[in-house]
């Protein structure tokens, strides 16, 4: 859809095709830049309080703050010294997420809920929605694993 509207100008980043000028593409470039932050903070904090509570440093303010701090030092040199590190994220991404947002959510509600098992609009909904997630699924996943192969 990107190609189709911007042509060969498209950029890499949907960001980056946005109009500068306009307060609306600051607002979806800060969203953008803030989002990743604030999914850092929620996936870090159940392994942050793991290590407080393994070497019992929760009485401790000081020692909390430095076990988070060690443990966002070390994720960021892990980020910046592995080779194509961004290409296994997004394989990870490709593959995992549209799992757990998508197809896994689908196939739960039907297992529960015997009524939509039904041939009927809500289960050709369905199947539509895991045939366009496994599409997206297979074709990002297989993008990432040529991204990564070309690295090499």
């Amino acid at each position: 859809m990107g190609y189709l509207m911007y042509g060969e100008h498209l950029k890499s980043q949907v960001t980056l095709n946005l109009p500068i000028a306009k307060i609306s593409s600051q607002v979806a470039i800060y969203t953008t830049l803030v989002n990743p932050v604030a999914k850092y903070a929620v996936i870090i904090g159940p392994v942050a309080t793991a290590v407080e509570e393994k070497f019992v440093f929760e009485n401790s303010r000081a020692l909390c703050i430095l076990v988070r701090t060690v443990i966002l030092i070390s994720t960021v040199i892990v980020a910046l010294t592995v080779p194509f590190f961004g290409y296994v994220m997004a394989f990870i991404g490709s593959s995992l997420s549209v799992i757990a947002s998508l197809i896994l959510p689908c196939l739960c509600y039907v297992r529960i809920n015997k009524s939509a098992r039904k041939v009927g609009l809500e289960l050709m909904l369905i199947v539509g929605i895991l045939v366009v997630a496994t599409v997206v699924g297979i074709v990002g996943t297989y993008t990432s694993v040529k991204q990564i192969v070309k690295q090499l």
